[in-house]
């Protein structure tokens, strides 16, 4: 939604016009969202100076959601002062976010810029493996004692809370930090003054570890509908929360990477105009240079049945029927399975479950488009016989097709590969030759069965 757009002239005056205070003022009216593609809108030079006009709370906020390059210009025309206090207004989370995309040399200049304690937090996030829940935590939130009452609760969330990520939930840690209970705003608020927090607070929380993935924090926030989830350490002591904002984004990038991969695109972590014309052909062509050598073989097949083309010339109008059939079903049940496996519904105990199903829609599926094939093949060549092997082939290589394509993300997920390496154009690559060799293969059969019959 680009509602914004109608206020681009008014702005635009505003710019040429030099009345810096009105700019500031009617700029400060939008969200950071919207002020990042505003600040799009506007040369370089005008975008660094409506950018100095936003208060410290604005500016942060606005920084976070650009792209690299967009902030490490912004930074070359600020203060160190200026940067410090961007990046203290900056989420921990954000601030780290943004940190280890820099070389080394400016991480270390600008960690140089903060107090102790925020960088302290900030190098403890990136410590934390990429990928991980650890790097997506941020230490502001609302911690309590389960020996504090309500009121003394409430007390600390209105000392405290104006500075946190978010008040309306709160976590509860015994005196080494180890978490042990949540407990909402609302049930704090509503119940008694001196009633103990142990009391009121749930003690089954529901939690990820630092070193878990991202997914996993991502899943058991969609799982419980929670607005975040606590992290923890190996000995189960609190050291951050990740919260649904994070989580989306996460949610947002794991879907593009598996569509990616599904695409056979090596390496997709970059956006899409990241990288130049130059550096994109190298990752987009490595999978199709692996997939163009396992076709060659396709003429390898081909070849080894060459009497039997030669012989009967029309086998050859029914490849590609036969070759799309197994590259078309396999892409069907592994994009099913890759994304079942994503989004947690499909598990290690039920693969064998799944395998069974598929067996049994590959079979039925196999059916239905044989049936159609041979109705294809009399209308062409009106021979029975090569419609019961172009039939046969067709049901054959549909049975293996979806089984295949199922089984393969299964068995990379077993061999810790991520699954969207089982792409459509693998599946279609691979069945390429598998059911070029069914087809000739059950076609031979079939014609010499009906020969000696």
């Amino acid at each position: 939604m680009q509602w914004y757009k109608i206020f681009i002239p008014e702005l635009r005056e505003l710019i040429e016009t030099r009345s810096l205070k009105e700019l500031g003022e009617f700029l400060r009216r939008f969200h950071p969202a919207d002020i990042v593609d505003i600040l799009r809108e506007f040369p370089a030079t005008d975008r660094v100076l409506a950018f100095r006009l936003l208060d410290k709370e604005k500016i942060a906020g606005v920084f976070s959601l650009l792209e690299l390059e967009e902030q490490e210009e912004l930074l070359k025309q600020f203060t160190e002062q200026r940067v410090k206090e961007i990046l203290l207004e900056m989420g921990p989370d954000d601030r780290a976010q943004f940190l280890e995309e820099l070389p080394a040399d400016m991480v270390k200049r600008l960690l140089a810029l903060l107090p102790a304690q925020e960088k302290e937090v900030t190098n403890l996030i990136l410590n934390y493996p990429p990928g991980s829940a650890g790097r997506l935590i941020t230490t502001e939130y609302v911690a309590l004692s389960p020996e504090m009452t309500a009121q003394e609760a409430i007390d600390q969330v209105r000392r405290t809370g104006l500075d946190k990520e978010t008040v309306y939930v709160c976590y509860v840690v015994d005196k080494t930090h180890k978490l042990v209970g949540v407990c909402s705003l609302r049930d704090i608020i509503l119940a008694p003054p001196s009633k103990k927090i142990g009391e009121i607070m749930n003690p089954m929380v529901y939690h990820v570890k630092t070193t878990d993935d991202q997914e996993l924090a991502a899943q058991v926030i969609q799982k419980y509908d929670i607005l975040a989830v606590p992290v923890v350490d190996q000995e189960g002591r609190l050291v951050g929360i990740v919260t649904v904002d994070d989580v989306l984004d996460v949610v947002q990038a794991e879907v593009s990477e598996d569509m990616q991969k599904m695409a056979a695109v090596a390496r997709p972590e970059e956006g899409y105009f990241a990288l130049s014309f130059s550096q994109s052909v190298p990752k987009r062509v490595t999978w199709l240079v692996i997939l163009l050598v396992i076709q060659t073989f396709t003429g390898n097949i081909i070849h080894l049945f060459e009497d039997t083309l030669n012989s009967m010339m029309i086998l050859t109008y029914f490849i590609p029927l036969v070759i799309s059939v197994g590259g078309n079903i396999s892409a069907q049940s592994s994009t099913v399975v890759i994304r079942g496996l994503a989004t947690g519904d499909l598990r290690s105990p039920f693969w064998w479950n799944i395998l069974k199903r598929e067996l049994f829609m590959g079979a039925l599926m196999g059916i239905i488009l044989g049936l159609i094939a041979i109705a294809r093949v009399m209308l062409w060549a009106d021979n029975i016989k090569i419609g019961l092997a172009v039939a046969a082939s067709v049901i054959a290589i549909a049975f293996v097709g979806n089984l295949w394509g199922a089984f393969a993300p299964l068995l990379f997920r077993r061999l810790r590969i991520d699954p969207a390496v089982a792409s459509a154009p693998l599946m279609a690559t691979v069945m390429d030759l598998t059911g070029l060799s069914i087809y000739f293969g059950v076609v031979v059969s079939v014609l010499h069965f009906t020969r000696v019959m």
